[in-house]
C-alpha cells in the first residue's frame, strides 16, 4: 500500500540530499576561486618581496624556515642565469623560465603549476605553486562544512516523518469518519476545525453524500410507488381470474377473458415502463449515440399503433416525410415517440386526431403531437412529468410514468420539452407535446444517407 507520508518524507529526504549535493559543488566552486584569489595576492606579495638583489645569495638552492610555506621561488636574469631558489619547497624541474610580468598557467611532469612573475631592473623573480594544493585545501574546507549536514539528514527524516504524521491527522480523521457512512447513515461531515487545504475535499464529500442520500430517497419512492402501483393491476387480474372460473356462460366467460387481456396488457406495459425508467437512471451503462431519423421512428410508431388507434375511433396520422436525424440512442427515442403516442391516444375523443409531426427547424428537429383530449391545466404542466403523477380527476388507465420517461430521455439527449394548448382548429381543449432535439451535423451522418439529409 502506497503511503503519502513515506513518499512526502522521501522526496524531501532526497530533495535536500540533493540540495546539499548543489550547495558543496557550489561552496567548492566559490572556494576553489577565494582560495585561488588568496594564493595569486600571496605569490604577487613574495614575488615584489624577495626581487631586491640584497636579498639574492649564491647558495643557488635555500630552504624556507617557514611551516606551512607552500610557495616555491626562483631568481634569474635576462639571460636566464640562475642567482637562487627554494630547495623546499621545489620547482619542477621542467617548469620553464618565464620573462613577461604577470600570472600564468603551466602544465608539467608534477601536474600544473599557477606561476607570477615579477620583471625588474635588477632580475627576474618567478613564484609558484601546484594548482593541486589549492584544490585539495578547497575539498578540505567544502568537506568540512558538509560532513553535519550529512550527519543532520537521518535526523531530518524523523523529525519530518513526525510533522508528517501529525500534520496528516486530520486526513486520517476525515477517512475514519467517511468510512463509518452507510447507506443507513449519510450525514454531512463536520467541517469545523478541517485544515484550509482538506475543507474543499470535506465539502465535496458532503455534495457527494447529499445527492447520494437524495438519489437513495428516490431509489426508496420509486420502490414504494412502483410496489403500490403494481397492486392494483395485479389484484385486478386475479379478480378477473375469478371471474372467469365462476362464469355461469360463455359469454361471460369470454368477458372475464378480455378483461383479463386488458388487464395483462396494462401491466405488461407499466412493467416495461418500470424498466424504461430504470434504464434512465444514472450510473446505468448507456447505449453510444449514432444518427438516427426521428421521421422514420415516427412512421414505425405511428404504423404499429394504427391498429389500435382505429378500435378507439382516433385517426392516427404522421407529418414526418422528410428525413430528420439527431445523435442519439434509437430505443430511447422509439420509447420516447411511443409514450408519447401513448399518452395522447389515452385521452383523445372518438372521432378525433393525433398527428405526430416531425420537422427540421433551425439546427433542431422537432417533435409536435398534437390531440384533441381534454388537455392539461396549466398548473398541473410541470407536476405531470414527476414519477407516478397524476392530474386530480383523471379516470383513464395509466401510470403516470409516460411523460416522466419522456422527459428524462429528452434531458439524455440535451433537449427541451413543453406542454401548451392544441393548435387552433383542434377540436376540444386538446393538448400539444413539443420537444426538441439538437440535429445530428452532416459530418455525424453515414455516407449512404447524406443524398437525402
Amino acid at each position: 500500500m502506497k503511503s503519502i507520508r513515506a513518499k512526502l518524507v522521501l522526496w524531501l529526504v532526497v530533495a535536500l540530499t540533493a540540495g546539499l549535493i548543489l550547495a558543496l559543488v557550489g561552496t567548492y566552486i566559490l572556494t576553489r576561486r577565494q582560495v585561488g584569489t588568496m594564493f595569486d595576492e600571496e605569490l604577487r606579495q613574495v614575488a615584489l618581496v624577495v626581487h631586491l638583489r640584497e636579498d639574492w645569495t649564491e647558495q643557488k638552492r635555500v630552504r624556507i624556515a617557514r611551516p606551512g610555506f607552500f610557495l616555491a621561488v626562483r631568481a634569474y636574469d635576462q639571460s636566464g642565469r640562475l642567482y637562487f631558489e627554494t630547495a623546499l619547497p621545489s620547482l619542477p624541474p621542467d617548469l620553464p623560465l618565464t620573462y613577461g610580468e604577470g600570472f600564468g598557467r603551466i602544465d608539467t611532469t608534477e601536474g600544473p603549476w599557477r606561476i607570477f612573475t615579477h620583471v625588474t631592473d635588477e632580475g627576474i623573480v618567478q613564484v609558484g605553486q601546484p594548482v593541486g594544493t589549492r584544490d585539495a585545501l578547497a575539498r578540505d574546507v567544502s568537506s568540512r562544512a558538509l560532513v553535519p549536514m550529512l550527519l543532520l539528514i537521518p535526523f531530518l527524516a524523523l523529525a519530518l516523518g513526525w510533522v508528517f504524521r501529525r500534520g496528516l491527522a486530520p486526513l486520517q480523521d476525515t477517512s475514519r469518519r467517511v468510512s463509518d457512512r452507510d447507506a443507513s447513515r449519510l450525514d454531512p461531515l463536520p467541517v469545523e476545525n478541517v485544515p484550509t487545504e482538506l475543507l474543499p475535499l470535506v465539502q465535496q464529500i458532503n455534495a457527494l453524500l447529499e445527492r447520494l442520500s437524495k438519489s437513495l430517497d428516490a431509489d426508496r419512492r420509486f420502490l414504494a410507488d412502483a410496489a403500490h402501483e403494481l397492486r392494483s393491476p395485479m389484484a385486478a387480474l386475479a379478480l378477473q381470474a375469478q371471474l372467469a372460473e365462476r362464469a355461469a356462460s360463455p359469454a361471460t366467460r369470454a368477458e372475464a377473458f378480455r378483461e383479463l387481456a386488458r388487464g395483462i396488457e396494462r401491466g405488461r406495459r407499466l412493467i416495461q415502463q418500470l424498466l424504461d425508467f430504470a434504464r434512465l437512471e444514472p450510473g446505468v451503462t448507456a447505449l453510444p449515440f449514432s444518427p438516427v431519423d426521428l421521421a422514420r421512428v415516427a412512421r414505425q410508431v405511428v404504423g404499429s399503433g394504427a391498429a389500435r388507434a382505429e378500435a378507439l375511433g382516433v385517426d392516427l396520422g404522421a407529418e414526418a416525410s422528410a428525413p430528420a436525424y439527431v445523435l442519439g440512442s434509437e430505443p430511447e427515442l422509439r420509447s420516447l415517440v411511443e409514450n408519447v403516442v401513448d399518452n395522447a391516444l389515452r385521452y383523445a375523443p372518438r372521432e378525433s386526431a393525433v398527428t405526430v409531426a416531425v420537422r427540421n427547424k433551425a439546427g433542431e428537429v422537432e417533435i409536435h403531437v398534437v390531440d384533441a383530449g381534454p388537455g392539461i391545466d396549466p398548473a398541473e404542466r410541470e407536476k405531470v412529468f414527476h414519477r407516478f403523477h397524476r392530474v386530480p380527476g383523471d379516470s383513464t388507465a395509466g401510470s403516470g410514468l409516460g411523460l416522466s420517461i419522456v422527459k428524462a430521455i429528452v434531458e439524455h439527449h440535451q433537449g427541451r420539452i413543453s406542454l401548451e394548448d392544441a393548435m387552433p382548429g383542434s377540436d376540444g381543449p386538446g393538448l400539444g407535446v413539443r420537444i426538441s432535439l439538437p440535429a445530428a451535423s452532416r459530418l455525424d451522418l453515414p455516407a449512404s444517407d447524406l443524398r437525402v439529409a
